[in-house]
């Protein structure tokens, strides 16, 4: 057993002893690695959450925030102090699926809910009831938007992909192998990511001269963006895709124009709720002078879940009220979910025009 394993089962054991009952405060931890390219984003969504949880009144709400990059095992050391030490009564966890399945690791032993902000298909498989997912899964979103390149009258669009290295990356294939057999579509080809120091321009001239009809870009919003502008540039004329994340500056900053016509899945955003969605967009802009992208949001959404589950849930442990079956109000619309966690509310398919994400017309299958 590695040493990071060995600390994390120790904390385990000390954890199963902690007794949070009689704390009528609500305690959030935000478990935000250094390296996850979304960590500011989840931070300041968590804090929105937080401060408009405590101007409502009612049990009032902490956020204690841990981050550790390193060995196999830090970030499920992190879980642990949060619940041992801390007595954080949940957990945000963050898009990572190691990390996630460290901490629901934690979550399983101690009974501490989980909020998720990774789409690996395998995190809400884990067996653990008290942890909902907030964001799509991976193959829900490529399912979509394979969908929404095919015609009827015509064949089936060939597929190409570019996914993280290793562990990261391994879950992706899964989720969006499993996507092309459900779809019908013919995924050719899923590269790894090559290293930001390796010039991709080899892997840009291979895509180009294959000249698949799409090609999927599930990374980081900055090394998507930089793939996108690459291939453009290099001529490529077909679909490009991505996930949820891609709604970033971080993304049009490095995709420049490339970014126009491509394509990702958001939650689709109820009329009735557009004056709710303008609010907390207008929140985050006064609080962080900047506009929320997708992993603010989704982090929002997440200490949302929580905050409502356990102020229901009063004296009473806070995993009781998993699974969620009444509908959580988010930052753009109620959140409902399944007895698994997964999120239930519907998917659009959106295309990237003049540096931002717009509803895909219906009909419209080309960029």
């Amino acid at each position: 057993m590695s040493h990071g394993s060995r600390n994390l089962f120790a904390w385990l054991l000390l954890a199963a002893l902690a007794d949070a009952s009689g704390i009528p405060d609500v305690k959030l931890g935000l478990v935000a690695p250094p390296s996850e390219a979304n960590a500011v984003s989840f931070q300041r969504g968590v804090q929105l959450a937080v401060a408009n949880a405590n101007e409502a009144g009612e049990a009032q709400v902490a956020l204690e925030v841990r981050s550790q990059d390193g060995q196999w095992g830090s970030s499920g050391n992190d879980a642990v102090q949060l619940v041992s030490d801390l007595r954080a009564d949940a957990i945000i966890s963050p898009s990572d699926g190691a990390t996630n399945h460290l901490i629901l690791q934690v979550s399983g032993r101690t009974q501490v809910p989980v909020a998720s902000l990774c789409s690996d298909s395998s995190v809400t498989s884990t067996g653990v009831i008290w942890a909902v997912r907030v964001v799509p899964r991976t193959d829900q979103e490529a399912e979509a938007l394979f969908a929404s390149a095919s015609r009827p009258d015509q064949s089936a669009p060939t597929w190409w992909a570019v996914v993280p290295k290793g562990r990261p990356g391994r879950a992706v294939r899964h989720d969006l192998e499993v996507a092309a057999r459900v779809t019908g579509t013919h995924l050719e080809q899923i590269l790894d990511a090559l290293e930001a120091k390796t010039d991709p321009e080899a892997q840009v001239h291979l895509i180009v001269a294959a000249a698949p009809d799409g090609v999927l870009t599930w990374l980081a919003p900055l090394q998507a963006g930089k793939l996108a502008a690459a291939l453009r540039a290099a001529g490529y004329k077909g679909q490009l895709a991505g996930p949820s994340p891609l709604d970033s500056p971080e993304f049009f900053s490095a995709a420049g124009s490339a970014a126009d016509g491509v394509r990702i899945t958001l939650f689709r955003v109820d009329p009735d709720f557009r004056s709710r969605a303008e609010g907390f967009e207008g929140q985050f802009r006064k609080r962080f002078d900047s506009t929320p992208d997708f992993a603010a949001t989704a982090a929002y959404d997440a200490a949302r879940v929580l905050i409502e589950a356990l102020r229901r849930g009063k004296q009473d442990a806070g995993y009781r009220q998993f699974p969620v079956t009444l509908p959580v109000a988010g930052a753009k619309g109620d959140l409902h979910f399944d007895n698994l966690g997964n999120r239930t509310d519907a998917l659009q398919v959106m295309t990237c025009k003049q540096g931002c994400f717009i509803p895909l017309l219906a009909g419209e299958t080309k960029s």
